[in-house]
């Protein structure tokens, strides 16, 4: 009896442990249920602990690189939207310098001119812009404005020079003080010389070549330093249609053929000499042509070729090679160029300036071995020769009543559209389709991220996390298991002795 007695109790005993357990399971199960995760901590995960732990680091190696390509992309989204507008203003500008209209107003500029003004200092606006703090085109320097205000830029600060005095400089330096081109004309009759006024300074104009259909007529040169070309007339005077060619080279280095025809005509025309009535009166028609013709060749062609090589002087420049001026005073027989310093000279660009690429000036690390290089400057050759022809147009003034003002107005759109023409050179089109690169690497990167970070999200999930609807399951089975256990110790605990009698 008492043998039975002690089995109902050690059953009953054993039920209740059973019980326990089913509720540390359902307890657990519950807690799954909320936190959505297999164990609380890695070793309850077995075998798998080190496939999820990997997995957790590349999901968080995954989540940096997408942090670091989303702020590249942002950053080249603004860059981009600018270089098309800038893009656009170069197309802008060098269509305005095709229309043949040279009507000067109150400023002494044309309308083309005042335009240009309006798209300089748009340009300029968007060179300085920042995102979220940082200046896109300032390179490393990021804190740092780089670029200064078209007024500045043009006309100084009160103490550093502007765009214009640089130039009004340049051109005193390059005309001399004759308005020759710094060459001089000299008559020992019957032979007429030009020559340049000294060797080896960088101004005015340098004699390249000479050919002559002259008949009776001796040319020679360019020989000599400083170069100078001989005409040497005879009794044999030349005939009405013939003519002496020489070849100019300019100070930005482009050429000019320049060309003196012989006339029977009294007065010659422009660029004509007049045949005289032996040598020695043709030489000295042919000296006088040639002084009038220098001096209309200087005001014209080699003004507009000044400013351009005052701009090419003035705006591109890094650290390693300052912008450059005029040695002087005085300007009109300097010769030489000097250092321009922040002290007596506007430096347009003030952002990071070292030496070669502007794109690794910004680098993102974007996935284990891929790195991109992205930064922008200011001051990139495409961007400073929009920002340079602008200030050109800007800059310059003209006056209807001034003869060869007209002709100096399209010698100088005709070089300002040229060089916005960017032919054999890097232009703005040329930087938006770089830097589109840039950004088609940068969303093909974000791509692969994305499809890493679903997959070990996914593999996570199946790893460390539980299906809800298998353990509801499980608990409702426990839970019915907990009520059969109830049910069999309330039976074991109805049971007495008069049962067993």
């Amino acid at each position: 009896m008492v043998s039975a007695l002690s089995s109902i109790n050690s059953g009953i005993g054993g039920l209740h442990r059973d019980v326990l357990e089913l509720q540390s399971q359902i307890n657990e199960l519950q807690r799954q249920l909320t936190t959505g995760k297999k164990s609380e901590t890695y070793g309850g995960l077995g075998t798998d602990r080190l496939l999820v732990l990997s997995l957790h680091e590349r999901v968080s190696s995954v989540n940096a690189f997408s942090q670091t390509v989303d702020r590249a992309q942002i950053q080249l989204d603004v860059v981009q939207l600018h270089l098309e507008r800038i893009r656009s203003i170069s197309a802008e500008t060098r269509t305005d310098t095709f229309l043949p209209d040279y009507t000067t107003l109150s400023n002494g500029q044309t309308s083309g001119q005042i335009g240009a003004a309006a798209h300089l200092n748009e340009t300029l606006s968007l060179l300085g812009t920042d995102v979220a703090g940082r200046h896109v085109f300032s390179g490393r320097t990021t804190d740092v404005d780089p670029v200064v205000t078209s007024d500045v830029l043009l006309n100084g600060d009160g103490t550093g020079a502007g765009f214009r005095q640089v130039v009004t400089e340049r051109k005193l330096a390059d005309l001399g003080a004759s308005g020759l081109g710094r060459l001089t004309v000299t008559n020992t009759s019957p032979t007429v010389s030009l020559a340049e006024d000294a060797a080896g300074h960088p101004f005015g104009i340098k004699l390249t070549g000479v050919s002559s259909t002259l008949t009776g007529t001796t040319v020679a040169g360019p020989v000599g330093s400083p170069a100078a070309i001989d005409v040497t007339f005879s009794a044999t005077l030349p005939q009405p249609g013939q003519s002496i060619r020489s070849t100019f080279t300019l100070p930005d280095g482009s050429q000019e053929i320049f060309e003196l025809t012989a006339t029977a005509n009294s007065p010659p025309g422009p660029n004509e000499f007049l045949i005289g009535v032996d040598e020695t009166d043709t030489a000295s028609n042919f000296e006088a042509a040639l002084n009038t013709a220098l001096q209309t060749f200087g005001a014209t062609k080699l003004a507009s070729a000044s400013t351009v090589v005052a701009a090419d002087n003035f705006f591109f420049y890094d650290s390693a090679n300052p912008p450059q001026r005029v040695d002087g005073p005085p300007f009109d027989t300097a010769v030489a160029l000097r250092d321009a310093t922040a002290t007596d000279t506007i430096l347009w660009y003030k952002g990071d300036n070292e030496p070669g690429s502007a794109r690794t000036s910004a680098i993102a690390h974007v996935d284990d071995n891929l790195d991109i290089a992205f930064g922008t400057r200011a001051n990139e050759d495409p961007l400073a020769t929009v920002v340079s022809r602008l200030a050109i147009l800007a800059s310059e003034t003209f006056d209807g009543t001034v003869a060869n003002d007209e002709a100096r107005y399209f010698a100088l759109t005709d070089r300002v559209a040229a060089d916005l023409n960017f032919n054999n050179k890097v232009s703005v089109d040329d930087l938006v389709t770089e830097l589109g690169f840039k950004q088609r690497t940068l969303q093909d990167a974000q791509d692969r991220h994305n499809a890493t970070k679903n997959f070990s999200l996914t593999l996570l999930q199946e790893k460390e996390g539980t299906d809800d609807f298998e353990v509801s399951a499980r608990i409702l089975r426990l839970q019915t298991q907990i009520s059969a256990s109830f049910e069999s110790t309330s039976l074991l605990s109805r049971l007495s002795l008069v049962n067993f009698l």
